[in-house]
């Protein structure tokens, strides 16, 4: 189940091309807005696969995925790309698609014209977790986030999994921030992705997020709950939890 603060359901929202703050189109659902494209968007609450924790949001990744174009799986927010080889071989076992660790551990790897092409060509794109700060940063206006952009126009499903999910906003709210919040990627125009959310727009994260930048709208995924974004303003809840979306009003 997907809750608007708003009040809107997200059955009755219709999509509408708009222009993002960058000047790029963007799909609009109620109050969410995300880049036009082929692709889905999906971000993950966070949850541990080797426990069954995603394994609802695992089948209907796979379900959707295109089998033809390989799996990439970025580990930047972990600091090591031994981290992304287990999630490869679960996908296999599950009967997934072959695949790849992209190997971005910092800013020079963002930039590597290989490493563009590897995030380009891929079907779905996972984005692992992490410190969320270390990985906005790396990959912010880099030639790597342009080829997952590219990956997306095309039908791949990009996947941002627990702190991998946050840079996707236009905002985070972590430790180590600057005041005010650090610049996501604004896949999500004018938003916030609060992970691992427990289910109360009261939770402190969300608020938090919510003072910094009046006039945002937080969104609280729990774990184990996916909100995934589709090409035609599909707005789905993947998983046995709640995705809360709540918009601060501008003072």
């Amino acid at each position: 189940m997907l809750h608007w603060s708003t009040k809107r359901d997200a059955a009755d929202a219709t999509p509408v091309a708009s222009a993002s703050a960058e000047g790029g189109a963007m799909t609009r659902a109620g109050p969410l807005r995300w880049p036009v494209g082929a692709g889905w968007l999906i971000l993950v609450g966070g949850g541990e696969w080797e426990r069954g924790e995603t394994a609802e949001i695992d089948d209907r990744l796979l379900a959707r995925a295109d089998f033809s174009r390989p799996i990439a799986v970025l580990p930047t927010a972990s600091g090591s790309l031994i981290a992304g080889e287990p999630l490869l071989e679960y996908y296999a076992d599950l009967g997934g698609p072959h695949g790849y660790v992209v190997p971005i551990l910092g800013a020079t790897d963002a930039r590597d014209e290989e490493t563009c092409r590897l995030l380009a060509e891929a079907g779905l794109i996972v984005v692992g977790d992490g410190d969320a700060l270390v990985l906005t940063r790396t990959l912010r206006a880099s030639p790597a986030l342009e080829g997952m952009m590219e990956a997306f126009a095309s039908g791949a499903l990009v996947v941002g999994m627990g702190a991998g999910a946050m840079p996707f906003g236009e905002w985070l709210v972590v430790t180590g921030a600057p005041t005010g919040g650090e610049r996501g990627w604004g896949w999500l125009s004018a938003a916030v992705v609060v992970p691992h959310f427990a289910g109360s727009a009261r939770q402190p994260d969300l608020q938090a997020a919510l003072r910094m930048r009046p006039g945002v709208m937080g969104i609280g995924i729990p774990k184990g709950t996916a909100l995934a974004l589709g090409p035609e303003g599909q707005v789905e809840t993947w998983g046995e939890g709640e995705v809360t979306v709540v918009v601060a009003r501008s003072r």
